[in-house]
C-alpha cells in the first residue's frame, strides 16, 4: 500500500482540497483508495458528506476502536473515508500517555494495507507529535504551496525540521497550488523555484473558481 501524506506548515493553501481530488482521481484510475482526515476541522470528511459520525475518531488512541468502525464508504466508487471531527484535538494529550506512540500508529495503519492500494492522509496545518508520527511513516509528503514568500518558508522549515531526525518521511515534493500569472510575485516565484534547496514538481495548479465550489457538487 502507497501511502501519500498533504501537508503544510501554513494553512489556506488548498491542503485539503488537493487531497480530496487526489483520492478521487486514485479511486476513478480503479486503485482502491482510503482518505484519512487527521484534522480535527473535518473539511475532507465534509466534501465527502460525512460531516456527522456516532463514533469521534479520537477513541482509536482512548479507547482502542478498531480502525474499521470509523471507515465510511463515500458516494465514490473504490473510495473510503476515515473522518475526523474535534475530539482529533486530544490526540497529542492521548497519545503522551501511550507507550510506544510511533508503533501505535503504525498499528492503526497495518489493517488497511489488507484492501486498499493508495491511503491519503489529509493533515492539520500544525508539526505536533502525531503529525510528525504519521509524516515520518508515509512514502511521500506532498506539500502544496502559494507561490508567495510564506508558503516558501513554510516548506524549507519542515524539510530542515526533518533534516534533524532520525526517521523522516521517504520523500518530501513540494508544488504550486492556486497559481496566478498575471500576478508578477507568483510568476517570479515560479521562475526561480528551481533553485530552491527542496524537491518541487514542475506542475503546477492554476487559480480556479471552481475548485471553490466543490462542497455544492450534487454527489454531496
Amino acid at each position: 500500500m502507497m501511502t501519500i501524506a498533504l501537508y503544510n506548515l501554513k494553512g489556506g493553501v488548498g491542503k485539503t482540497t488537493t487531497a480530496v481530488n487526489l483520492a478521487y482521481l486514485a479511486a476513478e484510475a480503479n486503485k482502491r483508495t482510503v482518505l484519512w482526515d487527521w484534522d480535527p476541522q473535518g473539511a475532507a470528511s465534509w466534501y465527502c458528506g460525512i460531516d456527522d459520525t456516532k463514533t469521534k475518531a479520537v477513541k482509536l488512541l482512548s479507547q482502542g476502536v478498531p480502525i474499521g468502525e470509523l471507515q465510511k464508504a463515500t458516494p465514490f466508487p473504490n473510495l473510503t473515508l476515515i473522518p475526523a471531527d474535534l475530539s482529533l484535538r486530544k490526540t497529542d494529550m492521548e497519545l503522551a500517555g501511550v507507550d510506544g506512540p510511533r508503533k501505535l500508529m503504525q498499528k492503526l495503519v497495518s489493517p488497511l494495507s489488507e484492501d486498499a492500494s493508495i491511503l491519503i492522509f489529509d493533515c492539520p496545518p500544525t508539526l505536533s507529535p502525531s503529525v510528525e508520527y504519521i509524516l515520518s511513516g508515509v512514502d511521500l509528503v506532498l506539500v502544496p504551496m502559494i507561490p508567495s514568500p510564506l508558503s516558501l518558508r513554510a516548506m524549507t522549515q519542515v524539510v530542515d525540521f526533518f533534516e534533524k531526525k532520525k526517521r523522516s518521511p521517504k520523500k518530501i515534493v513540494g508544488f504550486f497550488n492556486m497559481v496566478d500569472r498575471r500576478r508578477s510575485l507568483h510568476r517570479q516565484t515560479l521562475m526561480n523555484a528551481r533553485y530552491l534547496p527542496v524537491d518541487i514538481l514542475d506542475t503546477w495548479v492554476p487559480m480556479d473558481s471552481a475548485a471553490e465550489k466543490c462542497p455544492t457538487c450534487d454527489a454531496r
